[in-house]
Protein backbone atom coordinates (compact mmCIF):
# COMPACT_ATOMS: atom_id res chain seq x y z
CA UNK A 1 0.00 0.00 0.00
CA UNK A 2 1.16 3.83 -1.08
CA UNK A 3 1.37 5.60 2.36
CA UNK A 4 2.37 9.17 0.60
CA UNK A 5 -0.65 8.74 -1.71
CA UNK A 6 -3.21 8.04 1.05
CA UNK A 7 -1.90 10.71 3.71
CA UNK A 8 -2.20 13.43 1.36
CA UNK A 9 -6.07 12.16 0.40
CA UNK A 10 -6.41 11.91 4.35
CA UNK A 11 -5.69 15.50 5.35
CA UNK A 12 -7.50 16.76 2.55
CA UNK A 13 -10.59 14.60 3.59
CA UNK A 14 -9.92 16.27 7.46
CA UNK A 15 -9.92 19.69 5.99
CA UNK A 16 -13.07 19.41 3.98
CA UNK A 17 -14.83 18.04 7.10
CA UNK A 18 -13.84 20.10 9.38
CA UNK A 19 -14.47 23.55 7.10
CA UNK A 20 -18.13 22.09 6.35
CA UNK A 21 -18.36 21.48 10.17
CA UNK A 22 -17.28 24.93 10.82
CA UNK A 23 -19.57 26.42 7.94
CA UNK A 24 -23.00 24.97 9.87
CA UNK A 25 -21.99 26.07 13.11
CA UNK A 26 -21.38 29.74 11.75
CA UNK A 27 -25.08 29.59 10.30
CA UNK A 28 -26.63 28.03 13.14
CA UNK A 29 -25.08 30.64 15.81
CA UNK A 30 -27.49 33.90 13.85
CA UNK A 31 -30.37 34.39 16.94
CA UNK A 32 -33.39 35.53 15.39
CA UNK A 33 -35.00 37.13 18.36
CA UNK A 34 -37.57 39.22 15.85
CA UNK A 35 -39.19 36.11 14.68
CA UNK A 36 -40.02 35.37 18.50
CA UNK A 37 -41.95 38.89 18.98
CA UNK A 38 -44.20 38.36 15.58
CA UNK A 39 -45.16 35.08 17.04
CA UNK A 40 -46.14 36.93 20.14
CA UNK A 41 -48.30 38.91 18.36
CA UNK A 42 -50.08 36.45 16.17
CA UNK A 43 -50.86 34.77 19.14
CA UNK A 44 -52.03 37.97 21.28
CA UNK A 45 -54.01 38.67 17.79
CA UNK A 46 -55.09 35.44 17.27
CA UNK A 47 -57.27 35.65 20.99
CA UNK A 48 -54.09 33.60 22.87
CA UNK A 49 -54.05 34.14 26.35
CA UNK A 50 -51.18 36.52 27.82
CA UNK A 51 -49.54 33.75 29.97
CA UNK A 52 -49.68 31.19 27.34
CA UNK A 53 -48.60 33.51 24.53
CA UNK A 54 -45.75 34.84 26.79
CA UNK A 55 -44.42 31.17 27.04
CA UNK A 56 -44.39 30.64 23.55
CA UNK A 57 -42.74 33.62 23.64
CA UNK A 58 -39.74 32.76 26.09
CA UNK A 59 -39.37 29.07 24.56
CA UNK A 60 -38.55 30.91 21.20
CA UNK A 61 -36.63 32.90 22.90
CA UNK A 62 -34.59 30.27 24.34
CA UNK A 63 -34.74 27.71 21.57
CA UNK A 64 -32.78 30.65 19.34
CA UNK A 65 -30.31 31.54 21.92
CA UNK A 66 -32.00 34.97 22.55
CA UNK A 67 -31.94 36.76 25.85
CA UNK A 68 -35.00 36.40 27.76
CA UNK A 69 -37.47 39.69 27.94
CA UNK A 70 -40.51 40.60 28.23
CA UNK A 71 -42.45 41.76 24.89
CA UNK A 72 -43.84 45.45 25.07
CA UNK A 73 -47.31 45.61 24.60
CA UNK A 74 -49.12 46.94 21.85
Amino acid sequence: MNTRRIRPRLVALALATFGFAAALTATAGVPRCDQCLDQYYACRNAGGDYDGCLNEFWACERANGCPLSFPPEI
